[in-house]
């Protein structure tokens, strides 16, 4: 996908001048399986897009355990690692396939907000769109069953458990890989 047709089709962003000026500062490149594209605690200098592939957001906690906390996947997710732009990452974002990302330097980003509302619109829309989507999660989290907190995945990420490991998952449903397998298991002789 060239990176025209990324803002056109997968934003809607339709002003010749914005996209000219996006297309201008935007990269498209590949990403390997198994790497890095954001490491927790360092600077942030671009703010990524996910194009194709399957992404996963991590964080440790205080014995050094990965955590997930958040699968990406579908096209057009911005692949924040802070709430900011003049903050250092509060996670890692690791490929969890090959995929393509389209970054745009944030002293761009920041520029052009200023002149196009409407891209300074979508960013707000991100905003509200993760916040929406991580409160649900905390939700989920706390107050579902290990079956139901599993149930919910499929159901919002469809097919998602057959691209991803079970180890990752586990992670982001905060269960172990063992218990995930019970359920799994469960389900099929239902």
């Amino acid at each position: 996908m060239e990176i025209r047709e990324f803002f056109t089709n997968v934003y809607g962003l339709q002003g010749n001048e914005l996209i000219a000026a996006l297309c201008a500062c935007a990269k498209i490149f590949t990403v390997k399986r198994g790497e890095l594209l954001v490491r927790e605690g360092d600077p942030v200098y671009d703010a990524f897009f996910l194009v194709s592939g399957v992404f996963r957001g991590y964080f440790l906690d205080a014995n050094g355990k990965e955590i997930t906390d958040c699968l990406s996947y579908r096209s057009g997710t911005p692949l924040m690692t802070c709430l900011g732009f003049d903050e250092v990452s509060c996670i890692s974002v690791m490929a969890l396939s090959g995929g393509v990302c389209l970054s745009v330097p944030i002293a761009e980003l920041l520029s052009l907000f200023k002149q196009y509302p409407e891209l300074l619109e979508l960013y707000n829309r991100f905003l509200v769109d993760s916040l929406r989507y991580h409160w649900k999660m905390k939700t989920m989290l706390y107050q579902y069953t290990a079956m139901q907190r599993y149930q919910w995945f499929c159901e919002t990420h469809p097919g998602l458990i057959d691209l991803v490991g079970g180890k990752y998952v586990a992670s982001f449903l905060n269960m172990t890989p063992v218990t995930l397998s019970r359920l799994r298991r469960e389900l099929r002789e239902q």
